[in-house]
């Protein structure tokens, strides 16, 4: 009972922030406009299906269904669903974990400041794009691996199968259902039978032969955003000319910034965040808090890792295994995942499986017997959680600057649509942009430049 009201009072603080939010101009009208001129969901997914570099049919789908029912209140609908989404990742983050112990209630806290501190997290949470893809790819994680250790049954694989095939419909990075999957059967979790891993293995093939055979909707390419390489963002005409003739150096670089972001909190998109802010003469006290939290963090499962290897060398996983191993095939299919270009977002799954890992290997440490070495390390860890804690705080400072500025950029939003040259040509788009716009202009923001600029040293 305490686990589930402290995760509830932690969930209820992200879905604040993320109501103060108003709905993005980027990611989010183009979409609403493009609802707005579509006869009907069944349109919207069709449309979702066939566009170039994408398959996110599901999305459209979303995007459309909560147009029509909003019946105008567009923030109430969109930022609604995405609080409610919120709400159902931390409640199945919680099960997952099955807290029965005082060692795993007390690991749970140090979870939920992981969970919520990550960047990953952040990146995640905050934008509705006005249907947050991200979060829901994150939450069909939390619900396959929840299915495969359950007690099973035909339920459990048919109820597996609809989840890959959402995440799947929504965006690219449903694919790590599979992972979760895959991964927890091999370490034993048998909530999902053989023939329902064969099942959703054969759901695989057939979406990439759909997707890269019968639509032919390709992949992004280099020249459709910037990324991160080194200690600087490239825009895409650089990318081209850096790395269009042979980009495999390029994708590896992305897939091993995309794991250590993770690990380590370094890079930053791609951005070694360290050596750029030394190199303009100080590197921030946040900088450092999130390295030196994440590198303890790290070394923690690391140690679980070490500690279990015999057992693991035998196949004789236990729950808190199958929890770690599966959480490491997500960090790293993740960022194979994110082979294309870094972003924070991206490595959201991966995030919350840190945070899972993390937490099984605090709670076995914690019930370790008194030695020595206990005091020492008990000090350790109370300074690393503190530094998640900093890093919690952090989560919610920052939604607030993107409160700021996103309310901001409805006073820029005409300009900004004739450079996208998505300018509506008719009177409801022009009354859908100017209602969004005044509904954004009209909400309270706390403008930054009013806080003390002490605080943007410490949360990164």
């Amino acid at each position: 009972m305490i686990a589930w009201i402290v995760t509830a009072i932690m969930a209820a603080t992200v879905c604040y922030s993320v109501l103060r939010i108003p709905l993005q101009v980027t990611d989010s009208l183009i979409p609403m406009l493009d609802a707005q001129r579509s006869s009907s969901v069944i349109g919207a997914f069709a449309s979702g299906a066939t566009n170039a570099g994408y398959f996110r049919p599901l999305r459209a789908a979303q995007i459309q269904a909560l147009f029509e029912l909003s019946n105008g209140h567009y923030f109430a609908a969109y930022k609604g669903f995405q609080a409610a989404t919120v709400l159902v990742v931390f409640a199945l983050f919680l099960a997952v974990l099955e807290i029965d112990s005082r060692q795993r209630a007390a690991a749970l806290l140090f979870a939920l400041t992981v969970l919520m501190g990550l960047h990953t997290f952040r990146g995640t949470v905050w934008e509705a794009y006005p249907v947050n893809h991200s979060l829901e790819v994150v939450a069909f994680c939390l619900l396959a691996l929840l299915l495969a250790r359950s007690r099973g049954g035909r339920w459990a694989d048919a109820a597996a199968a609809l989840t890959f095939v959402a995440a799947t419909f929504t965006v690219e990075s449903g694919l790590l259902v599979w992972v979760v999957i895959a991964a927890a059967w091999l370490t034993g979790a048998r909530g999902i039978s053989r023939r329902g891993v064969i099942v959703i293995t054969v759901l695989l093939a057939v979406y990439l032969a759909m997707r890269f055979g019968y639509l032919r909707t390709g992949v992004p390419a280099l020249s459709e955003r910037s990324s991160g390489f080194g200690l600087r963002q490239l825009d895409p005409a650089e990318l081209q000319r850096r790395f269009g003739a042979w980009p495999y150096g390029f994708y590896a670089y992305n897939v091993l910034s995309s794991m250590l972001t993770v690990l380590f909190s370094e890079p930053r998109a791609g951005i070694w965040t360290t050596a750029a802010e030394f190199a303009r003469g100080r590197v921030a006290a946040g900088t450092i808090v999130n390295i030196v939290s994440s590198t303890v963090t790290t070394a923690v499962i690391g140690w679980f890792a070490v500690a279990r290897r015999d057992a693991w060398t035998r196949r004789a996983f236990d729950r808190d295994d199958q929890i770690v191993l599966v959480s490491l095939a997500v960090i790293v299919a993740n960022a194979v995942i994110s082979y294309g270009y870094t972003k924070d977002e991206i490595m959201g799954p991966a995030g919350v499986f840190y945070a899972l890992a993390a937490c099984v290997s605090v709670a076995v440490l914690l019930s370790r017997p008194f030695q020595p070495a206990s005091s020492a390390l008990a000090l350790i860890l109370a300074m690393t959680a503190s530094g998640w804690v900093v890093r919690t705080a952090g989560l919610h400072y920052q939604m607030n600057l993107m409160t700021f500025y996103d309310r901001n950029e409805w006073v820029y939003v005409d300009d900004w649509l004739v450079e996208q040259k998505s300018t509506p040509a008719t009177e409801a788009g022009k009354a859908l942009v100017q209602q969004l716009r005044e509904d954004a202009l009209e909400r309270a923001a706390v403008n930054p430049y009013l806080l003390s600029p002490r605080l943007d040293q410490w949360f990164r």
